[in-house]
Formats: structure tokens, sequence, C-alpha cells
């Protein structure tokens, strides 16, 4: 069937369907498609488990040494020949990016190669950040990606960058040539107040208001100009927004939102929305209440492949949420340590069964990702550089936490990496 033929017969299903006749079908179709991609998952995954399973109980080390080797060569093709910093999102790119080059700069920290790259290379690299930062409010511009998205966004966008390239310069050791004015207006605590008294706490909050993002960028950013730039109205709004997120913690579940923690997509996004809060207390090693009750929901979240979302194809963002939390939060609940260990047992084999055949890892699998911008997206089953940042980042802390031998390198920063 033609795309002109498919228009054609979209336009006379709006013209002879009524509304509730259109979001019917939707819903049928979308129903049709998850099954569908689970089918395709379970296919794909559950041989995979089985092997993977085998391997690293005989053989971790060298699994683990192949998985590293094959992102590293995922990130080497995605280089621009001729150029040191010049990476692409994925092989559907068509330019590179300055969210590319971070991510790149990030993994390969991870797996620990910058640390035996040479001071003058690191010094370049952050020469070339630096290119893109703006004096005026701190922020980077890429004009490859420069959109009204990326300025208002903040699952995508200039400060969520921001929030990335924090630790890019921290692992390369350094800082921004500029701090980041755009935060000033927060040091205003009526500001603040004013800013977070817009949201309802006892509600279910949607991702479509997206202030659990924007409450990250803003609260770690925050926390990074305090520390990198002794700036103590910076520390005084950090305090002042901790002590306004812990008054609004749900004492039934020990999160954020009126959320119903027996519908399994609000708990999915109950879950989520707390991963976001959560370091704003966990990176100041404040302990946060409830605990047990956090964990009990965070391990409801987990699936029958391991992974940790309501769709089989669980993401990456739904896999590291539940991961990080129940790895910081294992401690205060030793009595709970079984069923943590097991549960994250299984999302490690599932984490690598998101690796691909470009050695890369996918945000989904079965399905293509757009992260914003098309030149930030990738295909079906194709790697792509946000996801195998996180997906990296997964490993190293359940390879971590698991006590498996390894050469990983976490450098502290606030928001992601601690």
């Amino acid at each position: 069937m033609n795309h002109s033929f498919r228009k054609l017969i979209g336009i006379s299903a709006r013209v002879l369907l009524s509304r509730n006749q259109i979001e019917s079908l939707r819903k049928t179709y979308s129903r049709f498609r998850e099954r569908s991609i689970n089918k395709n998952v379970k296919q794909e995954v559950i041989p995979k488990l089985e092997k993977l399973s085998t391997f690293i109980n005989n053989n971790e080390e060298s699994l683990l040494q192949d998985t590293i080797n094959r992102i590293v060569a995922f990130m080497d093709r995605l280089k621009i020949p001729g150029k040191d910093f010049h990476y692409l999102y994925s092989e559907n790119s068509k330019q590179p990016t300055i969210y590319a080059s971070a991510y790149a700069c990030m993994t390969l920290s991870l797996l620990g190669r910058l640390h035996v790259m040479p001071s003058d290379q690191k010094l370049r690299w952050m020469e070339y950040f630096n290119g893109y930062q703006n004096e005026a409010d701190g922020l980077f511009y890429d004009p490859v990606i420069d959109t009204e998205l990326f300025r208002t966004g903040d699952w995508w966008g200039a400060r969520h960058l921001a929030l990335h390239m924090i630790i890019a310069y921290t692992d390369l050791g350094g800082r921004p040539r500029y701090p980041f004015h755009f935060l000033e207006e927060y040091y205003d605590h009526s500001h603040l107040k004013n800013w977070l008294d817009r949201v309802d706490w006892t509600s279910a909050i949607s991702h479509a208001d997206d202030i659990d993002n924007q409450i990250m960028n803003i609260g770690c950013l925050l926390q990074y100009q305090r520390d990198t730039w002794n700036d103590e109205r910076a520390g005084a709004a950090v305090a002042y927004l901790q002590k306004y997120l812990w008054d609004k913690i749900n004492p039934e579940t020990g999160m954020w939102g009126g959320y119903d923690p027996q519908d399994p997509d609000q708990r999915s996004r109950m879950v989520q929305f707390a991963y976001h809060l959560f370091p704003l207390f966990f990176y100041d090693r404040i302990s946060i209440p409830y605990p047990d009750k956090v964990v009990d929901l965070v391990l409801m979240t987990q699936n029958e492949l391991g992974g940790f979302g309501v769709k089989l194809n669980s993401s990456a963002c739904e896999d590291i949420d539940s991961i990080d939390i129940l790895i910081r939060l294992a401690p205060m609940v030793p009595n709970r340590k079984v069923e943590i260990d097991i549960a994250l047992k299984k999302a490690l084999l599932w984490v690598l069964c998101n690796q691909v055949d470009d050695g890369g890892f996918v945000f989904r699998l079965e399905e293509p990702f757009m992260f914003g911008h098309s030149n930030t997206s990738s295909e079906k089953n194709q790697g792509g550089m946000l996801p195998t940042w996180f997906r990296t980042l997964s490993l190293v802390y359940l390879i971590n936490y698991l006590e498996i031998p390894n050469r990983f390198i976490i450098t502290p920063c606030p928001g992601y990496e601690f």
C-alpha cells in the first residue's frame, strides 16, 4: 500500500467515523501492536537469557570483556574520521552532535578508557565542549539540534544536556568555562516556591508535565553550581528545594504524587518520577523516609523478562530508574536483601539482552527511538548513544552491587553518576 493511498484512507476514516470510533480503532491497533512486539521480544530474548545465564555462571569475565569490546567498537564506528571528538548519535544520524560526543565521553569514562587518555587530549575535548557554551546563561547550544523543543524541553534539550555535560567535564578532570547563570532566578526562594506550587502533588502527575525531569535538571545543576563554584546562594536553593520536596513525599508510598500503586502503569510512572527526585537527596547523603515501602513498590515494577516496565521491552530509562533505587536503598532494608539480589541478577541478564548486533544498546527492543531530533534518533534494533551510555551505567551499578570483578570507573557528580 503506497503512502498516498494510506493517506487517502486516513482522510476518509476521519470523515466517515466518529471521534470515539477513531479512538477505539487506535486503541485496538495499539493493543495489537504491543502483542506483536511482546511476541517478537519473547522469541528473541528468552533464548538469550538462557544462554547468558549459563555463560555468566561459568565465565563472567569473558562475557564482560566481550560486552565492553563491542561497546567500544560501536563508539569507534560512530566517530567521524579525522575528528577526535565528533560523534554521530547512531548509524541513522546525518551529522555529529554535542549530545553524541558527551555520551561517548561518559561511556568511555565508565569503561576506563579515559583513564589512559593523555592529558592534552582531555583538555582538547573540554575545549571542544567549551565551543558550544553560551556565556550569558551557561547552557550549551548545538546549531544542528537547536530547535524550540531544545530550548523548552527537559526530557531532552538544553537543561537536560547540561546535566550530562557536567558529568563529561568531571570525567575529563575539569569544569565548563562559565557557571550556569540561568540558575540564578532559582536563588529566589519565593520564585522556587511559586514554580513548585504549580504542581498538584496529590495527583497522578503525568509524563506530559515533564516536571520531574525539570526538577532533576535544575536541582542537580544547583548542586553542581554549589560545589564547583562554591556558590552559597545555589547551596541555599538546594536546601530549600530538598525541604520542599521532603514535605511533599506521600507517606503511603514513600514517593511523590497520588498514584494508584495497584495500577501497573501508575506504579511505573511513580517510580520513574521518584528516580528523578531522589538524586537530590542521595547525592547529599540524606536518607529518605519509608525506604521499605519504596522497595516494595519498585520490586513490583519488574516484569517476567527481568526488565522494569509494564511493557516487556522495558526502556533504558525504566530499567535504570528501578535498578538505581533498589541498589541505593538496599543497605537501608537488609531484610529485603534476598529479594533485591534475585531481582538485580535477573536485571543484569535483561540489560545485556539489549545490546544489539552493532554493539550498541537500544532504548527499547523492537522499536525505533526518536530522542528529540532526527539527528539524535535510532531505527528499530539499532544502537544509539543515549541507551548505550544509560545501559552501560546500569551494568556498572549492577556488576558493582553483585560484586563481580571489574575495572569500571564512576567519577562522582551530581545527577546520574555517583
